[in-house]
């Protein structure tokens, strides 16, 4: 099979650039892509759409795939059964929306206190993450790769201050993942639904408050037109992660090359999309503090430390009842608490020194 061809002359002769060719002989393959977001929706929901056409590009055209937005063709979340069955061969989305299926998928996204998004990839690529997904995922017919994340995320909005752990008791809270668990230890009512029913349910108050990701797509849902605090930071969302799951039969009849296009492109994603909502955050928190009548705040201390062991107790609870999951959380928190005490020596002391030096 011939690749891309370079020819360049010595280096006293004119230098001569062939165009770039791939030649294929392999059969065409056309893939459905599900996602439970709107496609147009900037950041997390462009993603997939850049990561289709991307694949489509670098294979020649041999691999196209259509992406179809959330509840387009199935349920938004349907997703990950829909490409399990065979109905779509790839879903895009967060593992905290299957969690109810297996908690197992939450780890990959959004455990609380858990690893950003350098430590995640560095976790997934370099400490054992990816093959621990693979023993996961393998055997339920799925090919998952991480496709970046939203960062530390915002903690929630809400209708009324919150001045204490005793102001969120009882309160209906949207929120996935193991955040729910932790927040219903907390004594939260909290609810699971897809992001397409978030406002129109903090509207009709059937929700007192909710998580969704950060600035930009929270100002792009709108929230901010209808509730009047806005709290930072999540403990439950660190890496607020996206993936890509793929189907393992339509995985497995690819070429080696195909197989290759995909990861880096799954690779490449990771880190545009997390680099482009790290700079839409940006601006979009600029915008939001504009906002009249919007009080944008951290959560109180007793909440955070209420948050930090009611999540200790999920976690122990959640490692004790499955074998695998406690190989997981053993090493995604041993990595994870590696990383911190590195950033506790390089980064916590360069962040408060740079802040003297922006001031």
């Amino acid at each position: 099979m011939d690749r891309r061809k370079f020819i360049v002359a010595g280096a006293t002769a004119p230098v001569a650039l062939a165009a770039p060719t791939i030649a294929r002989a392999g059969a065409k393959h056309e893939w459905k892509l599900v996602t439970s977001l709107p496609k147009t929706l900037p950041g997390p929901g462009v993603s997939s759409l850049r990561w289709a056409e991307r694949i489509s590009q670098m294979s020649g055209g041999e691999l196209t795939i259509k992406v179809f937005g959330g509840g387009e063709l199935v349920p938004a979340f349907g997703t990950q059964e829909a490409v399990e069955n065979g109905i779509a061969q790839v879903y895009h989305g967060s593992g905290s929306w299957f969690s109810g299926r297996h908690l197992g998928h939450a780890f990959f996204t959004s455990a609380p206190f858990g690893a950003t998004p350098d430590e995640m990839h560095a976790w997934m690529y370099y400490g054992g993450g990816q093959e621990l997904l693979n023993e996961f995922t393998n055997p339920r017919g799925l090919q998952i790769f991480v496709g970046g994340g939203s960062s530390i995320q915002t903690a929630g909005w809400f209708k009324k201050e919150i001045n204490s752990l005793d102001d969120l008791q009882g309160l209906n809270f949207r929120i996935t993942g193991f955040g729910a668990k932790v927040m219903n230890k907390m004594g939260m009512n909290a609810v699971s639904m897809p992001p397409g029913e978030i406002f129109p349910s903090l509207q009709a108050g059937t929700l007192d408050g909710a998580e969704w990701v950060g600035p930009m797509s929270d100002l792009a849902f709108g929230f901010h037109k209808i509730m009047t605090h806005m709290y930072t930071p999540s403990f439950a969302d660190v890496y607020g992660g996206i993936e890509y799951g793929i189907n393992l039969e339509a995985w497995n009849a690819l070429s080696d090359d195909l197989k290759t296009i995909v990861e880096t492109a799954a690779e490449a994603e990771a880190n545009r999309g997390t680099a482009f909502n790290l700079h839409a955050n940006i601006q979009a928190l600029d915008k939001l503090r504009e906002t009249d009548g919007l009080t944008i705040a951290t959560l109180p201390d007793d909440v955070m430390e209420a948050a930090s062991t009611a999540s200790k107790e999920v976690m122990d609870e959640v490692a004790a009842s499955d074998e695998f999951i406690g190989r997981l959380v053993k090493s995604f928190y041993g990595y994870t608490a590696n990383a911190s005490a590195y950033k506790e020596l390089y980064d916590d002391p360069f962040n408060r020194a740079r802040k003297k030096y922006f001031s």
